[in-house]
């Protein structure tokens, strides 16, 4: 069959759209499977955008720093919900970071709209969410680290469609943090050439 004609032809496309409009590549080898998280695009977020408070904190915890800050954002998906998390960030000994900036109402403020276009954007493909297997999600999107949305990807050219993406979702095991209910990815999406589900 041609190249053209398959799965990875699809998941090509949709790259190179996101990748042409400010996401950047992400390595799924860099996905952490236990806790469903992108750290180093986390860390260099809050470095970036909350660097006094990042300072002040590193003081504090030294080398134990990411671990402490991983271990409270994983509490904190699991108790507020991955949603929260987004909007109001989440607090660790004391000081409150966040995970998102969100593009202000007003471009009247240089720090603020600075603080919007740190945001990481990253579409990373064939990412393994469970320690203990190889079965992969064809699309991530992350937002600062964060899983916000996963797509299964179908080509009805090689016999496949909606329906078969959204069987395959079925079968996931809830449990994996990835996939638990609002605890890491805000949406998942079963996509066709022709249909989108959620």
């Amino acid at each position: 069959m041609p190249a053209i004609h398959t799965e990875r032809a699809f998941e090509d496309a949709l790259e190179a759209h996101l990748l042409g409009h400010g996401w950047r590549k992400g390595d799924p080898a860099a996905f952490d499977r236990t806790l469903a998280l992108m750290q180093g695009d986390l860390f260099a977020f809050i470095e970036e955008t909350q660097g006094s408070t990042w300072e002040a904190l590193r003081t504090q915890h030294g080398a134990a720093l990411e671990e402490g800050v991983l271990a409270a954002l994983v509490r904190a998906l699991d108790t507020q919900g991955a949603l929260d998390v987004l909007r109001h960030g989440f607090k660790f000994f004391g000081r409150r970071l966040e995970v998102a900036a969100f593009r202000p109402v007003s471009g009247l403020n240089d720090e603020t709209q600075a603080r919007s276009r740190a945001n990481r954007l990253v579409i990373a493909r064939q990412v393994r969410p469970d320690p203990a297997s190889e079965i992969s999600v064809d699309v991530v999107l992350f937002l600062n680290g964060l899983p916000i949305a996963t797509l299964e990807l179908k080509n009805e050219l090689t016999g496949q469609s909606l329906a078969h993406a959204i069987t395959q979702y079925k079968q996931r095991d809830p449990r994996l943090p990835l996939f638990a209910f609002k605890k890491r990815a805000l949406v998942h999406f079963a996509v066709d050439t022709d249909l989108v589900a959620m």
